[in-house]
């Protein structure tokens, strides 16, 4: 049996099939996020995209495999990763009532569940005969105690409303735990730090493979600078802007989704590689763009490291995380107190999957590539054995 796997981001679209053994059969992804808009579909095939909708794209996917002799018929099941899962604790088989569930969860990621209903449906459409799962990026983070996930905020918010500490990027932080202490060693007792840096960021601590806190909360827009999301800011501000100036929520979501973060601070691309080009060419908007990302970084590993009483290894992934060698630098820059000593020249050249800290360092720094799909399909070979609907919380 092979298995679709589908990652609509806010930015990309990623397909992937693979074997249920995890051979990676056929891939294609269409990426957005810089212009023009690219598609690539397996090795070597790479064009302009003329069609963004998630439909149009999956269709061309599965055409292009088709047309490289692969046997649609071989398709077992498709796995979709949501950002938020708002009530649900694990993962699910989507059936019409988890469908209208995950619609009444479409504000709480306005940047990705949109794209995310899209592709689903479009998935669905065109397979109609098998199982489709959905796996949730907030399922790894149920495992936050009651005073870690609780907001200071009136009574009924939270227990009407729902209003509380979600955390996300949960199914790359699976994988990244798991995947350090494959590289270290197995050790249920060490402490990790995960910093999930790419369009979106986060940070996780985890202990084993237990997460204990982490930077996102109600929505993926709590915590870090990310691309164009604004990460934390005083509420204050908010009711200012709405008082003083005007401004509508709309308006204000839109500004803290779309036009902060990195882009906000430079004025020219949420794109770190851009970002990073105008800041090394001399335009001081850019270099404090780069300065306030890496302190955010920085302040955040600080206070996850106190959450678990010390560090043990530092792990960097996701797109900006294990390529980007500048910000791996720049976040360890300072933190010499928590016992990491970046080697600069491993640092410089490495490749995933690989340990970049000098032999001296008390505390491990990994970089990791980002696998989610092998987080999906091991959740794909365990929701198929049984069919009960996912509990939630």
């Amino acid at each position: 049996m092979d298995v679709l796997l589908v990652n609509a981001g806010s930015s990309s679209l990623k397909l992937n099939v693979l074997s249920e053994t995890g051979e990676r059969r056929h891939g294609a992804s269409a990426d957005w996020s810089a212009q023009p808009a690219r598609y690539r579909a397996d090795e070597g095939h790479f064009e302009i995209l003329s069609d963004r909708s998630p439909a149009g794209i999956i269709q061309r996917a599965l055409d292009d495999w088709r047309g490289a002799g692969w046997n649609v018929e071989n398709l077992g099941a498709t796995a979709h990763r949501w950002v938020h899962g708002g009530p649900f604790r694990e993962s699910v088989i989507l059936t019409p009532e988890v469908r209208r569930r995950l619609e009444e969860l479409r504000d709480l990621a306005p940047l990705h569940h949109p794209p995310s209903l899209e592709a689903l449906d479009a998935v669905a459409a065109a397979l109609p005969t098998i199982p489709h799962l959905v796996v949730f990026d907030t399922a790894f983070h149920a495992t936050l105690s009651e005073e870690a996930r609780t907001y200071a905020i009136p009574a009924r918010w939270r227990e009407e409303f729902g209003i509380r500490r979600y955390g996300f990027h949960g199914v790359s932080y699976a994988y990244a735990a798991r995947r350090a202490h494959e590289v270290l060693g197995a050790n249920d007792d060490r402490r990790l730090i995960v910093c999930h840096l790419g369009q979106g960021c986060s940070a996780a601590a985890i202990i084993g493979s237990k997460c204990v806190e982490t930077t996102m909360g109600f929505t993926p827009m709590e915590g870090l600078v990310m691309a164009t999301r604004s990460g934390s800011v005083d509420p204050g501000i908010l009711l200012y802007l709405q008082r003083q100036h005007g401004l509508t929520a709309e308006e204000i979501n839109v500004a803290l989704n779309d036009q902060s973060g990195l882009l906000g601070l430079s004025g020219i691309s949420g794109d770190m590689r851009q970002v990073r080009a105008a800041a090394e060419a001399g335009n001081p908007a850019a270099q404090l763009a780069l300065r306030v990302y890496g302190r955010r970084i920085r302040l955040a590993i600080g206070a996850l490291a106190a959450a678990m009483n010390g560090l043990d290894a530092l792990v960097f992934t996701g797109g900006v995380g294990q390529n980007d060698v500048q910000t791996r630098a720049d976040v360890c820059d300072g933190l010499q107190f928590l016992g990491i000593e970046l080697d600069v020249a491993r640092n410089a050249v490495c490749r995933p999957d690989a340990d970049v800290a000098r032999d001296s360092s008390s505390a491990r720094v990994l970089v990791i590539a980002a696998r989610e799909d092998v987080t999906m399909l091991a959740e794909v070979r365990r929701l198929l054995g049984r069919s009960s609907q996912a509990t939630t919380r």
